[in-house]
């Protein structure tokens, strides 16, 4: 009689854990957020089931720039969402605020860059020869590093080389006209200085924005 409740028991729990399995991700595929919204708040709906769809519902509305919505929904389903959602809404808000900055960083350094190419347009032929000579060094050195980050990104499970491609194409004209912007510009120290910094930023910002929009996943190992 004790091997028969015994079985029983292990049975009811197999079973138990089985109807507790969350719903794979294509059933969420399309719902809109009200649809998820009752999906998370119907208690006749498994607990998994309500678990999933919070947490969707929340990462869903982070990803949408809502983020007072977001948070609003975070609250409501607070005693049953993923820790991870919550942490998705203050990842996607700080990414928003850097974004904010590399626009801007790009957009200062490309304004004085241009000013000052304009201002000083007759001496850009003279420049070109010096940007000759670089060439094939900032083409290997870019060429290098897109080429090896992208195979070593694809070695991951999910991974991507198009972001180190991208980012590799994009920097290699962006390398030559910063180097006619230094060779046209001020030979002051301090004129001098600013260009680097403009430079540092602008490719900062470069690498930031390629990878915001090719795949934003390898921006979450730095809290964004």
């Amino acid at each position: 009689m004790t091997i028969v409740l015994l079985a029983l028991a292990a049975l009811s729990l197999i079973t138990g854990i089985a109807r507790a399995q969350a719903p794979p991700p294509s059933f969420f595929a399309g719902r809109s957020n009200g649809e998820l919204r009752d999906l998370a708040s119907d208690r006749h709906n498994d607990v998994l089931l309500r678990r999933s769809a919070a947490t969707r519902l929340v990462m869903g509305l982070a990803d949408a720039g809502d983020f007072e919505a977001a948070e609003a929904a975070a609250r409501e389903f607070a005693h049953n969402i993923d820790p991870q959602a919550i942490k998705h809404v203050r990842a996607v808000r700080r990414r928003g605020h850097v974004h904010v900055a590399a626009v801007g960083a790009l957009g200062v350094a490309l304004g004085f860059l241009v000013t000052s190419l304009v201002a000083r347009r007759r001496s850009i032929m003279g420049a070109l020869p010096t940007v000759r000579r670089i060439a094939p060094i900032v083409v290997f050195f870019f060429g290098y590093a897109g080429a090896v980050g992208g195979y070593l990104a694809t070695t991951y499970e999910n991974g991507s080389a198009n972001p180190f491609l991208l980012f590799a194409a994009a920097m290699i004209p962006f390398a030559m006209i910063l180097r006619v912007w230094s060779a046209v510009g001020s030979p002051h120290l301090a004129a001098r200085a600013f260009r680097g910094v403009a430079a540092v930023a602008a490719t900062l910002a470069v690498g930031f924005l390629v990878v915001e929009q090719v795949n934003p996943r390898f921006l979450e190992g730095f809290g964004l």
